[in-house]
């Protein structure tokens, strides 16, 4: 039986593969950054060439009108909505406009009736307060306002810091900007509305079932610990209930909870999760026209300080012990300053200042080949765009062993439930 698929923020293709590899067909596919859709194409042309591929702003779509282009009933659709707003990495303004993206998208499932929608995000999405869209202007105006005074500060204090200066009358004002926040937070509680509260009771009213699941990326067979909010809504006059994909992979290092059915998990002959090393050991190092494989050109003061930084440790903990010329703030100890572990799993992958975490072995970032592999893309996957493109498109993306778990559960569902 033949299903298909449609998806929005896209990105470079990370859940489109795990519908592919279950046989779903792709009949849309939405993102508005030009690069990552490069990168789609490029990599799946076949399944892709009666496709429609769309560029537009999720906020400009008509949902009526995409009903018309589409032509046709939606088995599934997938949206990896961008999680900028509900990251826990940085300041979380309740007023950043990438918050409301999820209403834009469950306005187009209420118009197209897909049998199952989809949504993707960081686990910070379900602990997210965000302004409600009734809230008034001034409001909306007074958080905007605050967030942009402190992302602002935040920049000018991290070039001092570069710097080694640092005064009184920095630390001062970074206390008042505090102060002012959580008074903010304070004064807006009644304006506020929980996210996924407001994502399960819009499903509801527009006739779905909900059920949501934090799952693990090395649970099916990446070599990151990524761990991604997972919302399934399945249409009410489907009578059957979905059940979220099972761990294959499984080790004491994932400390995500196993939260499944213990009857279900003692069944279970967990395979080793696959480790760094054996995820490298599968590039071609011979390769050297894969652009994607080529490493960061780091100064010669930035090799000297990552030869002290060991297997599984960041700079924060050795930042003491390094010569003074090569000390920085532990504020820098995520990310380029990182060093994987051979033996163990990948954090999750996301580039800062378009780098990855650190080679086990080499004094560099990792390539964006050697992240795509833990990540878990094909081999042969190419991306498009400049090295901080490229990297946030690995980055951004659903690692392609989770999202083929979750596309074989679905397909189950259907295969089931769907006349």
């Amino acid at each position: 039986m033949g299903f298909n698929v449609i998806e929005f923020f896209v990105g470079a293709g990370g859940s489109h593969l795990g519908f592919i590899d279950n046989g779903f067909s792709t009949i849309y596919a939405n993102d508005f950054d030009e690069n990552a859709l490069k990168t789609l194409r490029f990599n799946n042309k076949e399944h892709l060439k009666n496709a429609i591929i769309d560029s537009a702003d999720i906020t400009k779509i008509n949902p009526k009108e995409l009903k018309n282009k589409l032509k046709k009933d939606i088995d599934v659709c997938f949206g990896g909505i961008v999680c900028k707003g509900f990251s826990l990495a940085g300041e979380r303004s309740p007023a950043d406009e990438r918050n409301q993206f999820y209403r834009y998208y469950l306005g187009i499932i209420k118009e197209l009736k897909p049998k199952v929608s989809v949504i993707e995000n960081v686990k910070g999405m379900l602990g997210a307060q965000i302004l409600s869209p009734e809230a008034p202007s001034n409001i909306w105006e007074e958080v905007a306002s605050l967030w942009k005074e402190i992302e602002l500060f935040k920049g000018a204090k991290t070039a001092l810091r570069k710097k080694n200066q640092i005064t009184d009358e920095v630390e001062k004002k970074s206390k008042e900007l505090r102060t002012k926040k959580k008074n903010l937070l304070e004064k807006i509680k009644p304006y506020q509305i929980c996210v996924i509260d407001d994502i399960i009771k819009i499903y509801e009213n527009i006739g779905y079932k909900v059920s949501y699941k934090i799952l693990n990326s090395a649970w099916y067979g990446s070599s990151t610990k990524r761990e991604r909010l997972i919302i399934v809504a399945t249409r009410k006059d489907l009578n059957g209930e979905f059940k979220f994909p099972l761990p294959e992979f499984y080790d004491k290092s994932i400390n995500t909870k196993l939260d499944f059915d213990k009857n279900e998990l003692e069944k279970i002959s967990f395979k080793k999760p696959i480790n760094i090393r054996q995820a490298l050991n599968k590039i071609d190092y011979s390769d050297t026209s894969d652009d994607d494989n080529k490493p960061m050109q780091h100064t010669q003061k930035t090799i000297e300080r990552f030869k002290y930084i060991k297997p599984g440790c960041n700079i924060a903990d050795i930042i003491e012990n390094l010569p003074k010329e090569l000390q920085i703030s532990k504020f820098y100890s995520r990310g380029g300053n990182m060093r994987l572990d051979f033996d163990s799993l990948a954090p999750t992958l996301v580039p800062g200042h378009s780098a990855f975490p650190l080679h086990p072995e080499f004094n560099r970032s990792i390539t964006i080949r050697e992240a795509a592999t833990i990540t878990g893309f094909p081999l042969n996957y190419k991306f498009f765009g400049s090295h901080t493109k490229r990297c946030e498109q690995v980055g951004n993306a659903v690692p392609p062993p989770l999202s083929k778990a979750i596309a074989k559960s679905i397909r189950e569902f259907l295969e089931k439930y769907s006349n």
